[in-house]
């Protein structure tokens, strides 16, 4: 649960993500694939195994085109789906540590989310900011469908790198932007670094607001700044 306001987080928090999922915990926070991702991963174990038990059990009688089939297959497939099995289970994409004052993007499928690819330390952070895609229109001028919220950090050289994403229907923007922005004020919290949280317009407010009670207080306001020194 996050202290209201101020995006630290007393216990473990687990925030939907596209395709993977945030876990807040006061040490850290990973962004790990979703439970979702299992479902490749076992269908090509099953298949693996089964292709094992023919092999095994059929091996005198099947034509050689048919062993040679069958051992390209455990080949290609047996280790790919150990390995997407593992990063499914333990891996990560982005995890940022209090203690070691570091934030990490690691590799994805082949490497396990266990080598890092890009290493941050809290002193080369600008700042974190939630940016969307709910104003931008089709080719036919229409507004799209469904909208993107990405976190992001922003280094101090103004590099950009992308932490996570949320989509959602148009409909349902304004809770994907509550999603969106409660991983980026905790990962802000703790980097000590400004947060810039992602906002809806106010024609769009507007729509919403018959929709919902008012604003529970300490919630985060869309567009605010979070200072780090003040923790709002």
């Amino acid at each position: 649960m996050s202290e209201a306001g101020t995006g630290m987080t007393t216990g473990t928090e687990r925030i939907a993500l596209q395709r993977a999922v945030a876990v807040i915990t006061p040490a850290s926070v990973a962004v790990k694939p979703s439970r979702a991702g299992l479902v490749g991963p076992v269908i090509e174990l099953v298949l693996t195994a089964f292709a094992v038990w023919v092999l095994a059990t059929f091996i005198q009688v099947l034509p050689l085109w048919a062993d040679g089939g069958l051992l390209l297959f455990l080949i290609i497939v047996g280790p790919t789906a150990v390995l997407g099995f593992v990063y499914q289970i333990a891996g990560s994409s982005f995890l940022i540590e209090r203690e070691k004052r570091t934030a990490r993007w690691q590799q994805g499928f082949l490497g396990l989310g266990l080598g890092t690819r890009e290493l941050v330390p809290f002193e080369r952070m600008q700042r974190v900011e939630v940016v969307g895609d709910f104003e931008d229109e089709l080719g036919d001028g229409d507004l799209q469908d469904v909208v993107r919220w990405e976190v992001r950090l922003i280094k101090d050289n103004d590099r950009v790198l992308e932490i996570g994403a949320v989509s959602a229907a148009r409909s349902l923007a304004d809770e994907a932007l509550d999603r969106a922005n409660d991983v980026a004020a905790a990962i802000g919290a703790m980097a000590g670094v400004a947060v810039r949280l992602g906002e809806l317009p106010e024609w769009a407010l507007a729509d919403y607001a018959d929709d919902e009670p008012g604003d529970e207080a300490g919630d985060l306001d869309g567009g605010e700044t979070i200072d780090p020194d003040s923790g709002r």
